[in-house]
């Protein structure tokens, strides 16, 4: 097929030049008879979050280096979450296996070979921390919070849009709960609705509050999910619950981290003393947030290192699970 390809373009270009310019033809005979053909990775990508985004990820990231073909039937690698339990199909027996978690969750590496989490843990080459969604835009961010600083300060006190109470931290409920003393948190998610009906933009309707709860389902090490993002992006200030660690990454003075039973009573009366003193809550707003504004194009990098090592051995030597 190439050597077809290299035998028409040779003669468009020599009817356009009308001449035979050997010049022009050893460099597309170069380019289509000489060229080291691609790597072809057969890959497959199920039950993750927004597969079309992640596909793109691959063909814009690797594909100077890899031929990527997206096999359902029998790929050589498959890329899988932790949601159903598809990745078990007999049809991925001869797979290598790649997790990639979003949720509180350590890999079980007899189930898989490499994984990509949240928690900070170390394994050899088998293991990537992706940290608190690193791909979101920082500039928005900053930018509201600039707006709100140049506008009166909200009236409304603090809101949260939660869906998910029948598995989560109790300390969540618990904390909602203790603030409701003092004022009201209105609710906007299905779980503990007070405002009617269920909010359809969760970043619009904290807009107009000055406090909004981020808090995860569960507490961990290297466990953050969109919410204290969204929260920041609402241009209110967070009060968050969840991975201890985040201020690896998210500036400590530009939210409220709460740690647990512990501190629960010392952060609640932190978050009344805010929201009775004007200049007081105008110097939380005005931090920065993200201590390090390229941490997604290192983190894009190194993600993509991750997946060279992978995909540049043999198949079978990319193994690394009990594979019989």
């Amino acid at each position: 097929m190439l050597k077809k390809k290299y035998e028409e373009i040779s003669y468009s270009l020599n009817i356009k030049f009308k001449n035979n310019n050997p010049g022009i033809l050893y460099y597309i005979k170069e380019s289509f008879l000489f060229k080291n053909p691609l790597k072809k990775i057969k890959l497959d990508i199920i039950d993750t979050y927004n597969i079309k985004f992640q596909k793109n990820w691959f063909n814009n990231n690797l594909g100077n280096k890899f031929d990527f073909e997206f096999d359902s039937n029998s790929p050589d690698f498959l890329i899988f979450n932790i949601f159903g339990n598809n990745y078990k199909n007999n049809k991925y027996d001869q797979a290598v296996k790649i997790a990639f978690y979003t949720e509180n969750i350590i890999p079980d590496f007899h189930n898989m070979d490499y994984a990509i989490a949240r928690s900070h843990i170390n394994y050899l080459d088998r293991f990537f921390q992706f940290p608190l969604l690193v791909n979101r835009d920082y500039g928005i961010i900053e930018k509201k919070r600039k707006d709100v600083l140049n506008k009166p300060i909200r009236q409304k006190f603090c809101a949260a849009v939660i869906s998910n109470g029948l598995h989560a931290d109790k300390f969540r409920l618990k904390f909602i709960n203790e603030l409701n003393k003092y004022k009201t948190i209105d609710m906007g998610g299905s779980y503990l609705n007070n405002i009617g009906s269920k909010v359809k933009d969760k970043i619009a309707f904290l807009n107009s509050y000055k406090f909004s709860i981020a808090m995860e389902n569960s507490d961990g090490d290297g466990y953050s999910t969109e919410k204290l993002i969204d929260s920041f992006e609402s241009g209110t200030i967070p009060i968050y619950y969840g991975d201890y660690m985040v201020d690896e990454f998210i500036n400590p003075k530009s939210y409220i981290l709460i740690k647990g039973e512990k501190d629960l009573y010392q952060k609640i009366q932190y978050i009344i003393s805010l929201d009775n003193d004007v200049e007081k809550y105008k110097s939380v707003l005005k931090e920065n947030v993200i201590i390090d504004k390229y941490l997604w194009a290192k983190t894009n990098k190194e993600l993509k290192e991750f997946f060279l090592h992978i995909f540049n051995q043999e198949k079978f030597k990319a193994f690394r699970r009990d594979n019989y």
